[in-house]
């Protein structure tokens, strides 16, 4: 590299520090969900814990208990102005609810008690749920911190939480935020969009919910999952036409050796994800990596069921595969790593659509409904992203590039299937003659 190529990559380095520093400088403060909770509060001996109790209309009365030392209760029994002064000098300054509060504080036994009322926190949704849309942040350089032991809300007595905010641990009628025993180090986040939705119990009701949240954020999902996955559809697509016309490949395997490849790739990554999600997390599955073995575990069994079965006869058959063995894959995926896994289903169903695209191909005819679904992967997948975590910031870049990085790895193991497809179709026309 000469000094001049040097020079510019130096520069463009520079600049990008110079904008990663603007950005994260101008962002604002956490917000905090407690406004006394945190270790400010003179005396107090733990972090403190906070009960939004919401009523039938909407409304919230929240209740912040905080314990302090011996000491300090003496004081604040002896002194209520001193607990008020305290109070006031603790509270967060960058606080959930805006504007002037009308506060009371108490001392119970040891424990200061701040209680205060937030109206209109939850509205009335879909048939007779309910949704807590109130923490959900305007701007996507907005955070919050937990700055508590435990944050805590309470839908209404006879109702039933509905959907899993994340992070969260649901209960009946109650949604908790703790920190975990075994990582206090790092307390969950509270997520900038956490929607709470609310109602009577049954699966129909949990449907609403789930409902009500995607109806909140889906349209954001899907401009956002349209921009994204733009590109590496268009990029899917085209490979997709060019496999039937790249010989790459074509004359170093037949049908048997593909299949023998698919089934040694599969098995590769069946074992190997669980083994390093082990040695990296401890865990074999979650929260995610392991669980992708389950793509190995479909791989394999596409070129399996491709070469011995009846669904192996023409593009209409193998695409039906591509689908059945696509949705056995997801399920396994679920089962394993959730439902964040399930994001990376769009992207397998469009690896397995290479195999009827390259049958249809080697028949000279135009296999217009797996091209179709395949270039429509990423933005599926895109979506599906933007659903489980909201892309800002730089994070939008990210976002993009692990929407592209994907789009090549369909094309990375796409491709032998459509070989393989290209060789079906190959070895039928030669028994028909």
């Amino acid at each position: 590299m000469n000094r001049s190529r040097a020079a510019v990559v130096a520069l463009l380095l520079v600049l990008a520090g110079l904008a990663t520093i603007a950005v994260v400088s101008a962002a604002p403060p956490p917000t905090q969900l407690c406004g006394s909770c945190g270790s400010d509060l003179e005396g107090a001996s733990e972090p403190g814990t906070l009960d939004i109790h919401i009523d039938d209309e909407g409304d919230s009365q929240w209740i912040e208990r905080v314990p302090v030392t011996d000491d300090a209760a003496a004081r604040y029994r002896d002194d209520p102005d001193a607990l008020e002064g305290s109070v006031d000098d603790a509270w967060a300054r960058w606080h959930v609810v805006d504007g002037d509060l009308d506060r009371t504080a108490t001392l119970e036994d040891e424990t200061v008690t701040v209680t205060y009322e937030v109206d209109d926190i939850a509205r009335p949704d879909i048939r007779d749920g309910w949704i807590v849309d109130y923490f959900a942040l305007e701007y996507s350089n907005h955070r919050y911190e937990l700055a508590a032991g435990r944050v805590t809300i309470h839908t209404p007595e006879g109702t039933t939480v509905t959907n899993n905010p994340a992070h969260a641990s649901v209960e009946g009628d109650t949604a908790t935020w703790a920190p975990d025993d075994d990582r206090d180090e790092h307390p969950p986040a509270f997520d900038r969009r956490t929607y709470v939705t609310y109602g009577s119990s049954g699966v129909l009701a949990s449907a609403s919910g789930y409902a009500t949240v995607a109806l909140e954020i889906g349209p954001d999902a899907i401009e956002q999952g349209v921009i994204g996955g733009l590109v590496p559809g268009l990029f899917l697509t085209f490979v997709g036409l060019a496999v039937g016309r790249v010989d790459l490949g074509v004359r170093a395997f037949d049908a048997a050796g593909l299949e023998r490849l698919f089934v040694t790739v599969g098995a590769i990554g069946a074992v190997s994800l669980p083994l390093v999600s082990v040695a990296t997390t401890g865990r074999p599955f979650f929260p995610g990596l392991g669980a992708l073995g389950a793509l190995g575990v479909g791989y394999a069994a596409l070129g399996v069921a491709a070469r011995r079965t009846g669904l192996g006869r023409d593009a209409h058959g193998l695409t039906r595969l591509a689908v059945l063995v696509t949705l056995a894959t997801g399920t396994l995926l679920w089962l394993l790593g959730g439902l964040f896994t399930l994001a990376v289903v769009p992207f397998g169903l469009a690896a397995a659509l290479f195999l009827p695209i390259g049958y249809a191909s080697e028949t000279s005819s135009w296999p217009v409904v797996p091209l179709v679904l395949a270039g429509l992967a990423p933005m599926a997948t895109a979506i599906l992203l933007a659903l489980f975590f909201t892309p800002s910031g730089f994070g939008v870049f990210f976002y993009w590039i692990i929407v592209a990085v994907w789009a090549g790895i369909v094309v990375v193991f796409g491709y032998p299937l459509g070989l393989l497809g290209r060789r079906l179709a190959t070895d039928r026309r030669t028994v028909t003659r």
